[in-house]
C-alpha cells in the first residue's frame, strides 16, 4: 500500500513538472518568435509570431533552408559555414543579427541559438529565440549618423558641471587653436575675455546650466592667440536615464567672418546714413540759396524795370524839350526877321533911324545866338533821345536775360527740391538698414 501511494505521489509530480514545462513553452511562444532547425539549417516549424515577423506563411518556410532569411553576401561567406558548424558542435549564439524577411525586407534580430542535444549529447535539432528589434537599429543608426554628421559639420566640446572640458572635438579645436591636451581639465573661461570672466553674467550663464536651462546665441570667445572668435552655439545640459544632470555639451559654428562682414556693412551704412543727411543738408542749403536768388533776380526785374520807366519819362521830357526847342527857334527866325525889317525902315529914315538901326542890329544878332544855341540844344537833345533808346534797348535785353534767369533758377529749385526730397528717401533707406544692421 505504502509503494501504491508513493508510486501516485511521483507521477503527479511528474505531471506537474510536465505541465509546467508545457506552461512555460506556452507563455514562450506567446511572447517571443521561435524557429526550429534541423542540425543542417532545415526548417522545422515556427510560431506565428515568427511568422508575423519575417512576413512569411508556416507552408512557405517548412523545409527550406535558414538561408532563406540570409543576404547572399553572408551566405557566400566562410563565417556562415562557420556558424553552422559551431551550432552542430554544441555552440550557442546570442547577438543581433541583419535578416531578411519576405520581399527581401531587411531586418534586424536580437536572437539566441540554442542546441538541442540528446542524452548522449548529439545536436537534434536548433532553436532559435528572436526579437524583432529593427526600430531600435534604425533609431541607434539615425543617431550615429547624425551625430557623425554633427562631428564633421560644427565644433563639439563638452564640461562637467563645473565648467571643465571634457572632450572636444577636431573642429573645435582647429578653430580655436589648440591641442586637446592644452584644455582637457581646465576651465571654460579659459575661452573667454578677461571682462567677461570677471563679470556677474558669466556667473549667472553657469548658474543656468547647472539648473539644467538650455543656452543658445552668439558669443564673442577668444582663441589661442588672443584673437577674438564669434561662435554661433547652443549650450545644452544632459541628463542621465535617472533624470540626474551631469555635462553640458556645447556645438559651435565659427562665425567670426560673418560678423567682421556685418560690423563692416554696418560701419558703412552708418557713414553712408551720416554722408545722406550731410548731402540733404547741403540740399536744403542750395535750394535756400537758389530760392534767394530767384529773388534777387525778381527784385532786378523789378528795379530794371523802374529805371525803364524813368529812362522812357526821361525820353518824353526830350521830346518836349525839343518842341520847347522849336518854338523858341520860330520866336527868333520872327525876331530877326522883325530886326531886318527894322533896319530896312531905319535905313530909309537915315540920321534919324541910325539909332534903332543898332538896336536892330543887336536883336538881329541875339536871335542868331538864339537859333545857334537851339541847334545845339535840339543836337543835344537828339543825342539823349539815341542814347535813351539804346539804353531802353539794352534794359529791354536785360529784363528778358533776368526773366530766363528766373525761370532757370525756378527750375534748378524744383530740380533741388526733387534732390531733397530723394536725399530724404535715402536717409531713410539708409537708416531703417542702419537699425537692421544693429540688431543683428
Amino acid at each position: 500500500m505504502f509503494t501504491t501511494i508513493t508510486s501516485g505521489i511521483l507521477s503527479r509530480l511528474a505531471w506537474q513538472r510536465r505541465s509546467h514545462r508545457a506552461a512555460t513553452l506556452n507563455a514562450l511562444h506567446d511572447a517571443i518568435a521561435i524557429i526550429e532547425f534541423t542540425p543542417e539549417g532545415r526548417i522545422l516549424t515556427a510560431n506565428d509570431l515568427f511568422l508575423t515577423c519575417m512576413g512569411y506563411t508556416l507552408a512557405e518556410i517548412v523545409g527550406q533552408h535558414h538561408s532563406l532569411f540570409c543576404t547572399s553576401d553572408l551566405i557566400q561567406s566562410p563565417q556562415y559555414a562557420d556558424f553552422w558548424r559551431r551550432l552542430n558542435r554544441g555552440e550557442a549564439f546570442s547577438d543581433k543579427f541583419l535578416r531578411v524577411a519576405k520581399h527581401s525586407r531587411p531586418i534586424w534580430l536580437e536572437a539566441n541559438y540554442v542546441p538541442v542535444q540528446d542524452r548522449s549529447g548529439r545536436v537534434i535539432k536548433i532553436i532559435k529565440l528572436a526579437t524583432d528589434i529593427t526600430g531600435h537599429i534604425v533609431d541607434a543608426q539615425e543617431q550615429r549618423a547624425m551625430t557623425a554628421a554633427i562631428e564633421r559639420s560644427m565644433a563639439v566640446i563638452a564640461f562637467n558641471l563645473k565648467g571643465e572640458v571634457l572632450q572636444a572635438n577636431a573642429n573645435f579645436l582647429n578653430t580655436m587653436h589648440y591641442q586637446a591636451s592644452e584644455i582637457i581639465g581646465h576651465h571654460h573661461s579659459q575661452f573667454c575675455t578677461v571682462e567677461l570672466r570677471n563679470s556677474p553674467e558669466y556667473q549667472q550663464f553657469w548658474q543656468k546650466l547647472n539648473r539644467g536651462e538650455f543656452i543658445s546665441g552668439q558669443f564673442q570667445r577668444v582663441n589661442k592667440q588672443g584673437d577674438t572668435v564669434w561662435l554661433r552655439a547652443t549650450y545644452n545640459p544632459i541628463f542621465s536615464e535617472s533624470g540626474e544632470l551631469y555635462k553640458v555639451v556645447k556645438f559651435a559654428t565659427d562665425v567670426t567672418t560673418q560678423v567682421e562682414k556685418n560690423q563692416q556693412e554696418r560701419k558703412a551704412a552708418q557713414q553712408a546714413y551720416q554722408t545722406a543727411q550731410q548731402t540733404t543738408a547741403n540740399t536744403r542749403l542750395g535750394a535756400t540759396v537758389i530760392e534767394n536768388s530767384v529773388q534777387t533776380m525778381h527784385d532786378l526785374a523789378s528795379d530794371l524795370q523802374g529805371i525803364s520807366g524813368d529812362i522812357n519819362n526821361l525820353s518824353n521830357s526830350s521830346d518836349r524839350i525839343g518842341a520847347i526847342v522849336e518854338d523858341i527857334r520860330s520866336i527868333a527866325n520872327q525876331t530877326n526877321l522883325l530886326a531886318l525889317n527894322a533896319a530896312i525902315e531905319a535905313a530909309r529914315a537915315g540920321e534919324h533911324g541910325r539909332s534903332f538901326a543898332v538896336v536892330a542890329n543887336e536883336v538881329r544878332t541875339l536871335a542868331a545866338n538864339i537859333n545857334r544855341a537851339t541847334s545845339e540844344i535840339e543836337s543835344k537833345v537828339q543825342q539823349n533821345h539815341l542814347l535813351a533808346d539804346k539804353a531802353l534797348q539794352g534794359i529791354e535785353s536785360n529784363l528778358k536775360r533776368a526773366d530766363q534767369g528766373v525761370a532757370l533758377a525756378q527750375q534748378a529749385g524744383g530740380v533741388m527740391t526733387e534732390i531733397r526730397d530723394s536725399a530724404d528717401d535715402v536717409v531713410r533707406a539708409i537708416s531703417h538698414v542702419s537699425d537692421t544692421l544693429k540688431g543683428e
